[in-house]
């Protein structure tokens, strides 16, 4: 569990990722502690075989034929001891054959070495000194050859395993060969006749063939011409035929047949002219032997739905308690052995083809998966019945104790019936069987389990009238085995279903997915394969050459949710979407569209809507979701383009949830304003035309398009609820983008501005202007007269005049209207804002006290996604509370923008801009009041409010900071007051034309009367 799934995972790097020759480097790098501990490991192993053999050497020898402590265990065979041994083995044989066929190791290990002697050249490069440099390559290479170099088993056996300074004879100890002989004789009957409890006796086997090797080894001379040993090997040679592949991980395989011709090439040449044909034709006939795998399947699928059908169904009242429990038993121990069964013909199946690079057809793929399908049934069928079983399973163990008790204690008594007269094995017998009735009283540990065994072999010792009879030994030994079943249960289960191996099948799974859209009754076994590849989980958290150890879990997870979405939930979404339209239009059509002859295979699409949600990874798959919030998408968003299809989609609606029992949501537009308006990015992007355009409206807030800029009988007006609906579309984002386009717009005008008042007849009049006022201005009150700025206009009109009889004065009022257009829109951005950030947060009942929701998460222990949304819902109250309570002001921004540049030496002509304002005034008053006047007679020309002047010059004034020097003029005043004395002579003139009008009637009338 340490070292073969790290050794199995070596080099793999995440689905879609490349590595480099540097990267081998630094993974062998990274996976040297491993190897450096592994090789302490397996030195540890071969001190253990080394004292075990020796140990027996010394048990079964020459000198304890003689009166001896240990006389009386000659005739006692530690059938344990020696599987123990061979399990041992087994592992140092896993070792070699993992690392031998992972090429990786081999191409990591030869760019370090490389790598290594670049440093040694230049050790001081690399914060290292010579000698520790050439110690390091020194042990490098003495790891290599240990582990790399397929000599880890070889390692074992060809110690010198003698200690003849103890007396202690291996090879040359005939005893001992017999009992090693015999030992594997029995192995082998046990391994082959026991197969109702030894389920995973093929990964026991590799063990085996390591056993078999060291006796060969050991007694190499002695074996040449031993019929018996020939009759041996001619049995295990022949269990390639049996079992040709035994999975040892990843993809790699331990054939039996060419594992002993590299191992005993001289017994095996020797013994088997064919064997190459023997090697190859195993691997064959298990290729031709699952060629009716559906058969095969079948047959198991048969037996497991039987054995399901049995577990989960309750006994009746009528039978046996003790019945009852004895049928649970056996019903849990056979469930383990159809486990296995599935589990060897998967494997089988699946390393054959890679074996003899045969190409998995549609069918196959299907076959496997079915396989798949089963053991993660049966560990459902485990799981749903877990509350039984671990009621149950104290009553077993108790009730095996007993049995065995109760086949022991007869034994027990009728030694102690003659206690004076046993010899010395009689003797070692009675404690043998006072141990096992002691153990049977604690907890069944793998200790306690060993030392029955053990136990057991003492007391059934190899004589003429055996203690025990052989038909009560086998019945001990089988509530002994089911004893260790019972009492391992849980791990013998998660070890027969270990679907791991899929990993390295993942190019199936396309297929497979594929396979489900076209046989939609297949959808069904999606969530036991998705269960059966989290197996792999547990085998890639392992890695070390990598520098996450969650890379390649997190790359097949992300693999595998990619392949479901892109195999399987897009094309079936679509294909649903398709059938609720066909069916829709063969209803409006009157008869169906389709071609019925070419629609071929029916589909039940509703099987996937049924499928319930399945977790994969933390990650939940609902097929029923997906396609929802596709058909909410799709219906909707055509239902937005085409506002009039409304019904259809509609009807489709109620369609998907009468055939599908969708819920889908209403396909009709919600209630909502539709009063848009322009768009503000679109408004934003083209301002320069916008303020040419659109006329501004201080008091209410609004833009009205200019009539002569328009052919339409309808004006576009743009109010700050137009501005706040687009920013609920584009988001308050826009609001920072519009100032920032603004902020342009006024450079360029404010060049044009600077130019106007630069020209020599502008500087020099406004400068000859201003002056006269200063020295007259006592005769004129300091009130700045109307006729100077009156004469200023006409005098401005001689310069020259457009086409349209536009002055440069009124050209100059337009550049300010636009710049105060500007501004006005950016004032109404802002107060669209403020309305979108109110409508926004009226939800929340108290901007002074609002709770944190993501504080709220943390503490309840919600889900990280949900304190995460929790989080962010947070931090929008508090930017909107913010942007709420205090806002940004805008126009004071642009000021600080401008001033600096507006202020410096070359812009010294731009203080003369207040005394332009009383002509400019004048000049807007004239345009104003033509516009007023031709709104009755629906002029083009005709408008009823133009405030971007206002705005324009107020801003101006502050910019430049003249406020107090217009203020000076008292223009105002004066304006007043030249108005007022022309209002008293215009009603004086009026009075007096009234007089002499009366006055002349009244003459006329008194002709007429004297006539």
């Amino acid at each position: 569990e340490k070292y073969v799934p790290v050794l199995c995972v070596f080099g793999e790097q995440p689905i879609g990722s490349e590595g480099r020759e540097s990267d081998e480097a630094l993974c062998f790098g990274r996976i040297l502690p491993l190897l450096q501990d592994l090789w302490n490991y397996c030195e540890r192993v071969y001190l253990v075989v080394l004292h075990l053999i020796r140990q027996l050497a010394s048990l079964y020898s020459k000198k304890n034929r003689k009166k001896s402590p240990l006389t009386a265990y000659l005739n006692v065979r530690f059938a344990p001891i020696w599987r123990t041994l061979a399990e041992a083995l087994g592992v140092l044989v896993q070792f070699d054959e993992i690392v031998r066929q992972n090429e990786a190791f081999s191409n990591c290990a030869t760019v370090f070495k490389r790598m290594m002697r670049t440093v040694r050249n230049a050790p001081e490069k690399y914060e290292t000194d010579g000698p520790s440099a050439k110690r390091f390559e020194y042990l490098m290479q003495k790891l290599e050859g240990d582990l790399l170099d397929d000599l880890i088993f070889q390692n074992c056996v060809d110690r010198e395993f003698d200690e003849r300074s103890c007396d202690i004879l291996v090879r040359d100890n005939a005893e001992f060969m017999a009992e090693f002989f015999g030992s594997l004789g029995a192995l082998y009957n046990f391994y082959m006749t026991d197969n109702r409890v030894e389920f995973n006796k093929r990964y026991a086997f590799i063990g085996y063939c390591g056993l078999f090797v060291m006796y060969s080894t050991l007694f190499r001379d002695k074996l040449r011409k031993d019929a018996k040993y020939v009759d041996l090997l001619g049995k295990v040679w022949t269990l390639q035929k049996q079992m040709p592949l035994i999975h040892l991980g990843n993809t790699y395989m331990f054939h039996i047949g060419e594992w002993l011709a590299r191992r005993i090439p001289d017994f095996v040449n020797a013994t088997f002219k064919t064997r190459n044909a023997d090697i190859s034709g195993s691997k064959t006939a298990l290729l031709h032997s699952l060629s009716d795998i559906d058969g095969i399947i079948m047959e198991q699928y048969n037996k497991i739905t039987v054995w399901s059908a049995r577990l989960e169904s309750k006994p009746s009242i009528h039978q046996d308690h003790q019945d009852v429990i004895n049928g649970q038993a056996n019903l849990l121990v056979q469930g383990i052995g159809h486990a296995w069964n599935v589990s060897n013909l998967l494997k089988s199946f699946l390393l054959v083809h890679m074996a003899v690079d045969s190409p998995f057809t549609r069918d196959k793929i299907l076959a496997a998966m079915r396989l798949v399908e089963m053991l993660k049934a049966i560990v459902a069928t485990y799981h749903r019945k877990s509350t039984t079983i671990g009621s149950l399973q104290s009553l077993l163990v108790d009730k095996a104790c007993y049995k065995i008790s109760r086949l022991i204690s007869p034994l027990k008594q009728k030694l102690e019936h003659n206690q004076q007269k046993l010899d010395d094995a009689q003797i070692d017998q009675l404690s043998a069987l006072e141990l096992i009735l002691h153990v049977l009283q604690g907890a069944p540990t793998r200790t306690h389990l060993l030392v029955i065994k053990l136990a057991l072999c003492v007391a059934q010792q190899k004589t003429a009238n055996p203690l025990i009879d052989p038909n009560a030994l086998v019945e001990i030994s089988s509530y002994v085995r089911h004893l260790e079943l019972i009492s391992h249960f849980q791990g013998l289960v998660s070890e027969a279903c270990d679907c791991s191996i899929l990993y390295w099948f993942e190019e199936l799974l396309d297929h497979y997915f594929k396979a489900i859209v076209k046989n939609p009754e297949l959808i069904n076994s999606l969530p036991y394969i998705t269960m059966a590849l989290h197996d792999a989980a547990p085998v890639l958290l392992k890695v070390q050459h990598l520098s996450e150890a969650e890379a390649l879990l997190n790359a097949f997870v992300k693999c595998i949710i990619d392949k479901i979405d892109t195999e399987i939930t897009h094309p079936v979404k679509r294909s649903i979407e398709d059938e609720l339209r066909l069916h829709i239009h063969s209803v409006v059509l009157g008869s169906d569209s389709r071609d019925i002859s070419k629609i071929g295979h029916f589909r039940d699409w509703s099987r996937f809507v049924k499928l319930p949600t399945f977790n994969f990874f933390g990650q939940q798959v609902s097929f029923r979701a997906a396609i929802t919030e596709y058909l909410d998408e799709q219906f909707y968003n055509l239902t937005a383009i085409s506002s009039h299809d409304w019904k259809t989609y509609e009807e489709l609606r109620s369609l998907a949830k009468e055939k599908y029992d969708l819920s889908l949501l209403e396909v009709h537009l919600p209630g909502a304003t539709i009063e848009q308006g322009l768009d503000v990015l679109e408004i934003t992007r083209n301002i320069h035309v916008f303020v040419g355009r659109y006329n501004y409206n201080l008091n209410g807030q609004f833009f009205v398009e200019k009539p002569s800029t328009t052919k339409s009988n309808h004006l576009h007006t743009i109010h700050i609820r137009h501005v706040s609906n687009s920013i609920r579309t584009h988001g308050t984002g826009i609001m920072n983008t519009t100032v920032n386009f603004v902020y342009q717009f006024l450079g360029k005008k404010f060049f044009i501005f600077s130019q106007f008042l630069y020209d020599d007849h502008i500087k020099s009049r406004l400068m000859k202007d201003y002056r006269s006022f200063l020295e007259q201005r006592d005769d004129y009150k300091g009130l700045y007269p109307f006729k100077k700025a009156e004469k200023f206009l006409k005098d401005i009109k001689k310069l020259g005049v457009t086409e349209d009889g536009k002055s440069y004065l009124d050209q100059f009022r337009e550049l300010v209207t636009e710049i105060g257009n500007a501004l006005g829109y950016v004032r109404m951005v802002r107060s669209g804002g403020f309305r979108y950030i109110s409508e926004s947060i009226k939800f929340v009942p108290d901007l002074s006290n609002v709770v944190s929701i993501g504080e709220a998460a943390e503490k309840g222990e919600l889900p990280e996604h949900t304190v995460s949304a929790a989080a962010n819902l947070d931090a929008l109250l508090n930017d909107m509370i913010t942007k709420f309570s205090e806002g940004a002001d805008y126009f004071k921004m642009l000021e600080e923008v401008f001033y600096d540049e507006m202020h410096k030496e070359k812009n010294q002509h731009l203080k003369n801009f207040f005394i332009i304002l009383p002509p400019l005034m004048l000049s807007y008053v004239e345009h104003i009041i033509t516009c007023k006047e031709k709104v009755q007679k629906k002029n083009k020309e005709a408008t009823f409010t133009d405030d971007g002047f206002a705005l324009g010059c107020a801003f101006v004034l502050k910019l430049l900071r003249q406020e107090k020097q217009f203020d000076g003029l008292q223009w105002e005043e004066g304006w007043n007051a030249y108005y007022d004395a022309n209002l008293e002579v215009s009603r004086a003139q009026i009075e007096e034309g009234w007089n002499a009008y009366y006055d002349a009637n009244l003459e006329v009338s008194r002709a007429q009367i004297e006539e």
